[in-house]
């Protein structure tokens, strides 16, 4: 805390600070005016509505009577921050403010990770951000933003989005007991969708958006528009400007009012589905910002007739609106209100325009208002240009030959203009990028997919699959409605099915295509309005020749192919896409000595590149040539040996794939790439994923890339990601078991056809396999023919099974759900990261890690519940052989411990006591089985114990430790028995280990000591050194919750 102050110093953070400090301009939108957070706009320009701001410590000398004088009513003051600062210039301002006129309220800066919501909530009340019904005070406000401190952790202060969501639910619930008002919420969009899941829970309580721009961006989810909007931190007004969305008395009431009204718009996002059904009842289908839609609700009625109806912000006052063109020829908007409804809008056309094919965007990038282009029967494009959010100027032809073509405006390269896709009547669809004036780039259009001819409407949204993230949606002959993400690359994601019996609505963001379109017939329209005189139509002018670009010919076509290296080097290409293989096609030589390839768009200029791992560790880039080939390869990382790598867009919307390390430890690091060449530092994902097989895909159809991870036992499990760079919280759905036979596993995307997603899957007898994935769930296997086996598969680095313990210093333990597991010694003194090792450990009883038949891999020798005693034997190639059953019964009562009891045994024995207290020692003679038991003593009953070399005679002796925590040294003879003497004791307070035994080796080669377990489960290690004393004590480590761990005393 004390360096958290430091760095709060004298005035804390303020409203805005982090995206302050985020990078300047984003990309548009197509429905709202855009992603527009960290734009600086000047400092005269004032945001519509009733003016406003907000000010802290950094405004000591505010003059109020100034500010009213420039139109301020409103101003927000920082009361305080976390649970340790509160504002000196609070009560100056708060006053001053009010005594000038203002109507006023009080902020906090929420610090989320120090304390509880309600502990915050507390301190902010007891701070000064109180609320009553006055008519003079503004709701509380709660400033939840980008982390201003770099003590308090990443972006989000190092919480999950479920704890961020359940700290907001925990404040706003304590200010509304305390003040009877909920709070308003300050955030901007962006931090919201990353910090808090993209959650809709908060729409009840009004917003305020921080957009530093001319127009609004995207409005987080839960909420259609904002309340207040801060839309400049540089002027006109002192510290931020502010404007409240609505009149005067709107504001006056909604500061006297506990249920003060929130915007609630009929159309509340950009992502909702808006369509218009046969009987003419309009609906919205509320996008849950995550891939679904909430419960639908009727907007209006009267709505037949339609040839095509768009949602957008025609006139950027941040409530989406509804243009509707008419099979009349007529096309009007409708206003939407804040409140709900809509008003009657501008009369775009009277008439003649029921023969265009309408797309709406924002087709000039520096435009305020978006624009229309229309396809008129002859192939003539024209822009209806929108300069004040009412109707449109004359129209201007842009180019020709558009005829019989389906188009559809959308930012599809990312580069912040919108283009043109276009689909002939064989289903070709192609793209024709803008250079963002009204005019496009003069090279030949690029084609982006086949089949779309079979789809009935086409349409874009926005954010219906997390923040700002751009999609189509389009409609089957057979009224399933699919979701095709588009990253902003010139590529599409996974397509996911998301609604089905859509065949009769016509969706909204464009008009029913590919079938017959009726013949025009006069229809009732929601409104009536006045028809204005029509807009003529200027004379065509002629469309200039696009300039011609090379042949592209690249060496892997699509990345869908299968590229596979041959042990001779070549490298080979199979064509697929539907579910099969092609023909084997040779495009490279000199592929040895790697350890992986991968097919990957590294650069993304649309040709397939490849990423190659050597087995020395480094792993390389190549380039894709347009005319075939590859160029030189170029050093991405390097220190990979052992390492599993997979590639892909881990970051939603970001233009260019990373990679996935997961590194031999068990650390899975990602690495971005933000020029499409060099990657950049790493950010660890996780770190208990050793000895387990990783690949990225989006494998629920979320639209954000997914881990799927095999573990050492074969389970596969999936590692859902949110899109911003982190795992989703949640216990992670299993999608298989037994894949240990597999030694190869890739990602197939695009196998089966357009937008599928799957695993390509090698087994031990060298069968091919492909696994279909679908919103989480592996279908059935499809097989693919047989003797893969020396066949290196890109996309997979070889799965070699290991031996299952590493050395007899290892621990090994059974988790609740009865599966073994592995923490292998590290030699130093500490633990490796664990891994399972075998399933069905639920009964034992104690375990003991020893190499029971002396072949060099270590055993684990069971003690079982039923009093059956087995030996599992490792085996090199990884899992065990056996069980061999040294005894069927009689060890359920036994308490023993293992080791070299006599000096010249070849194998390892067991040295115990039953319910009689009498001491036995069983021999192993042939490193299979037991012999019968010889007794060496009496009275041992209720003791602990453990066998070493204490003394360091090179004989096995007992620790024996009793109730009360005394511990004993029994030295033995080497030949079978103990050295007749008074017993030393050696050790106290050891009854408050639950378990303990021996161990060498574990802190390097000749060290011995004694391994205790807390019940806390802390792991402490004790040296036995020189002298028959003990070392200093350390820590190995900590064992999750398990039933059992391999230390020979049980505690049960």
């Amino acid at each position: 805390m004390t360096a958290l102050n430091a760095a709060i110093g004298a005035n804390g953070a303020y409203m805005g600070q982090g995206l302050k400090t985020r990078l300047a301009g984003s990309p548009r939108s197509g429905a709202s005016s855009a992603v527009a957070e960290s734009l600086q706009i000047q400092s005269t320009w004032q945001a519509p509505g009733v003016q406003g701001l907000d000010v802290s410590g950094y405004q000591p000398t505010v003059n109020w009577p100034a500010q009213y004088s420039m139109g301020a009513r409103f101003a927000y003051v920082k009361a305080s921050e976390g649970l340790s600062y509160r504002s000196p210039a609070f009560a100056a301002q708060y006053s001053g403010s009010l005594n000038a006129g203002l109507i006023r309220g009080a902020y906090h800066f929420a610090l989320p990770s120090v304390s509880t919501g309600a502990a915050q909530a507390d301190y902010f009340i007891n701070s000064g951000g109180g609320w009553s019904p006055d008519g003079k005070t503004m709701p509380p406000l709660l400033d939840i933003e980008y982390n201003p401190y770099s003590t308090l952790g990443n972006t989000c202060y190092n919480m999950s989005a479920a704890a961020m969501v359940g700290w907001l639910q925990d404040f706003s619930n304590r200010m509304l007991s305390r003040t009877g008002r909920l709070p308003m919420i300050y955030t901007t969009a962006g931090w919201w969708s990353q910090c808090t899941g993209n959650s809709g829970a908060f729409g009840n309580q009004p917003l305020h958006l921080a957009s530093y721009s001319t127009y609004i961006g995207n409005v987080p989810n839960g909420w259609g528009t904002y309340s207040v909007w801060q839309y400049s931190s540089t002027g006109p007004f002192a510290g931020d400007s502010n404007a409240w969305n609505g009149t005067f008395a709107n504001l006056q009431k909604f500061a006297s009012t506990a249920d003060g009204t929130v915007p609630k718009p009929s159309i509340m996002s950009t992502g909702d589905v808006v369509a218009a059904d046969a009987s003419g009842a309009l609906w919205d289908y509320p996008a849950s910002g995550t891939g679904s839609f909430g419960t639908r609700k009727q907007i209006g009625q009267g709505w037949t007739g339609l040839r095509s109806v768009n949602v957008i912000d025609w006139n950027a006052d941040g409530v989406l609106d509804v243009v509707a063109q008419w099979t009349s020829g007529r096309t009007n908007v409708y206003l939407g209100i804040a409140t709900g409804g809509f008003a009657t809008g501008p009369v775009l056309a009277a008439s003649g325009w029921g023969g265009y094919q309408l797309t709406i965007g924002y087709w000039l990038s520096s435009s305020y208002f978006p624009q229309i282009l229309t396809r008129d029967d002859a192939g003539n494009l024209v822009l209806w240009r929108n300069s004040s959010g009412g109707g449109v100027s004359a129209g201007s032809q842009i180019s020709g030959g558009w005829s019989n073509l389906n188009l559809t405006m959308v930012d599809f390269d990312g580069d912040g203009n919108q283009d043109i896709l276009a689909q002939d009547s064989a289903g070709t669809m192609r793209q024709y990028r803008s250079n963002g004036a009204g005019s496009f780039i003069a090279e030949s259009p690029r084609t982006v997919g086949t089949g779309w001819n079979q789809m009935t409407s086409v349409t874009v949204t926005f954010s219906f699959q997390g923040y700002a993230a751009t999609g189509i949606m389009a409609r089957t002959r057979d009224g399933y409605l699919h979701y095709y993400p588009v990253p902003g690359n010139s590529s599409w994601g996974a397509s996911t099915v998301i609604g089905a019996g859509w065949g009769s609505f016509l969706i909204a963001g464009g008009e029913n295509i590919n079938i017959t379109v009726p013949s025009p017939s006069p229809s009732p329209t929601p409104t009536p309005t006045p028809t204005p005189t029509p807009t003529p139509t200027p004379t065509p002018t002629p469309t200039p020749t696009p300039t011609p670009t090379p042949t592209v010919n690249p060496s892997i076509k699509a990345a869908s192919d299968v590229v596979t290296a041959y042990v001779d080097g070549s490298l080979y290409r199979r064509p697929a896409g539907a579910g099969a293989l092609g023909s084997p096609v040779k495009i490279g030589t000199g592929f040895t000595g790697i350890a992986s390839v991968h097919v990957v768009d590294w650069n993304a200029d649309g040709i397939q590149d490849l990423a190659v791992q050597t087995n020395a560790g480094a792993l390389t880039i190549r380039t894709g040539l347009s005319a075939g080939g590859f160029s030189a390869p170029a050093v991405l990382l390097s220190g990979l040996a052992g390492a599993d790598v997979t590639f892909g867009p881990w970051l939603k919307g970001a233009k260019y794939p990373g990679v996935i390390v997961r590194r031999p430890d068990g650390v899975v690091a990602f690495y971005s790439n933000a020029s499409g060449s060099a990657v950049g530092t790493p950010t660890i994902l996780g770190t208990t994923f050793a000895r387990s097989d990783i690949t990225m895909l989006d494998a629920d159809g979320d639209g954000n890339q997914d881990l799927t991870a095999v573990d050492n036992i074969g389970r596969v499990s999936l590692f859902r990601s949110n899109g911003s760079g982190t795992f989703i919280t949640e216990n992670r759905p299993q999608l298989g078991a037994g894949w240990s036979v597999m030694n190869s596993i890739s990602p197939a995307l695009g196998f089966t056809g357009t937008g599928s997603t799957g695993l390509l899957t090698r087994d031990t007898t060298g069968a091919l396999g492909y696994y279909p994935l679908a919103k989480g769930v592996l279908g059935t296997k499809q097989s693919l023919g047989t003797g893969w086996n020396t066949i290196l598969i890109a996309g997979s680095n070889p799965i070699i099974r290991q031996q299952p313990l590493t050395s007899p210093s290892d621990i090994v333990r059974v988790d609740p759900a009865g599966v073994l597991w592995a923490h292998p010694a590290n030699g130093t003194g500490g633990l490796n990261t664990p891994y399972p090792i075998g399933p069905g450990w639920s009964t034992a009883k104690t375990l003991h890690v020893l190499d029971w038949n002396k072949d060099g891999v270590p055993d684990v020798l069971a003690q079982w519940s039923s009093g059956a005693l087995s030996v599992y034997f490792g085996a090199k190639t990884g899992g065990f052989t056996g069980p061999v059953t040294l005894a069927s019964t009689g060890f359920a009562q036994t308490t023993f411990v293992t080791g070299r009891w006599v000096k010249a045994s070849s194998y390892p024995g067991l040295v115990g006591y039953g319910s009689d207290g009498a001491l036995y020692y069983w021999a192993n003679v042939s490193g299979g089985t037991l012999s019968a038991p010889v007794k060496i003593g009496v009275g041992w009953a209720g003791l602990k114990i453990a066998m070493t070399d204490f003394d360091g005679d090179d004989n096995q002796d007992l620790l024996a430790v009793n109730s009360l925590g005394a511990m004993r040294l029994y030295r033995s003879n080497g030949q079978g028995g103990f050295i007749s003497e008074t017993r030393k004791t050696v050790g106290s307070s050891w009854q408050y280990f639950k378990q303990f035994s021996s161990t060498s080796g574990f802190a390097g080669a000749g060290s011995k000591g004694v391994m205790a377990l807390l019940s806390n489960g802390q792991l402490g290690y004790y040296p036995i050194v020189a002298g028959s004393t003990w070392g200093t004590r350390s820590t190995a480590g900590t064992m999750p919750s398990s039933t059992v761990v391999s230390m020979a005393t049980s505690a049960y």
